[in-house]
């Protein structure tokens, strides 16, 4: 993205409205009011940056914030915060709800979703998307972990039943799954690393080389960790020959021990 393009992204100030525990290691925020009255997604992966304050701060920023502001303003009130996926939109009341993957104190986003309570103001820079189907694709195959799962579902309740859809969704175990409309013609595989470390195994790239890719107009769309799913496009790309515009595999994080990992 170019210095232009993220100038014309807004930023929502708003406040949190809700927060609720919806797994051993999810929990959703809901935002709402403030400046959410303007927003509107773009589509079902639509994705936010969240902007919190540093723990025991206030937010120093208001409607008028962009990225080049970021490096003039003092270190204790630069914003912190990640990515997610707005997992529902409410027009009428205003509202969108965010889910966010826990893993301790790892990560600013982790860190915020544990300590975030109703009332506490917020920062919403948006909206963006990457789902993007070429004209004529008749069947998509979804991947992700734990952080794209959530994309997944909503893509899922925005395409039309009849299609064809294979999903791989990468979690640690059955306590990690949730809820995925199916029409006649999905096929949802949900592969455990049992206990491994999250951006660590193969799982991805293992289960979408079982698959038999060799009919239809396909869509790739993933949302998962970077290296995990670079592996997957190049598969996709180099072996599959699926055309550039239709693979769509977004790194929603990046662990530790990958390469430009910041």
């Amino acid at each position: 993205m170019t210095i232009d393009e993220r100038a014309l992204i807004r930023t929502f100030i708003t406040e949190v409205v809700a927060v609720r525990q919806i797994g051993p290691h999810m929990v959703q925020v809901t935002c709402g009011g403030g400046d959410l009255a303007d927003f509107e997604p773009l589509g079902p992966d639509t994705f936010v940056y969240v902007l919190a304050p540093k723990p025991g701060r206030t937010l120093a920023i208001d409607h008028t914030f962009a990225w080049s502001m970021y490096d003039e303003m003092a270190e204790g009130d630069r914003p912190v915060g990640a990515y997610y996926t707005v997992r529902a939109w409410r027009p009428e009341r205003c509202e969108m709800d965010l889910v966010i993957v826990t893993h301790g104190d790892e990560g600013e986003g982790s860190r915020w979703a544990q300590r975030v309570r109703p009332c506490d103001q917020v920062g919403v820079w948006g909206p963006r998307q990457v789902y993007d189907p070429p004209v004529g694709t008749n069947r998509y195959l979804l991947v992700g972990d734990e952080t794209g799962v959530h994309a997944i579902a909503a893509i899922l309740e925005a395409l039309p039943a009849e299609l064809r859809v294979d999903v791989i969704v990468e979690v640690d175990g059955p306590a990690d799954q949730v809820p995925l409309e199916q029409g006649p013609h999905t096929s949802v595989r949900w592969a455990y690393r049992n206990g491994q470390p999250a951006g660590t195994t193969t799982t991805l790239l293992n289960e979408v080389t079982q698959l038999d890719l060799a009919s239809g107009l396909i869509y790739a769309w993933g949302g998962a960790e970077s290296r995990a799913l670079t592996a997957v496009r190049r598969y996709l790309r180099d072996q599959v020959g699926l055309p550039q515009e239709s693979v769509a595999m977004t790194g929603y994080w990046r662990h530790a021990s990958t390469p430009d990992h910041r």
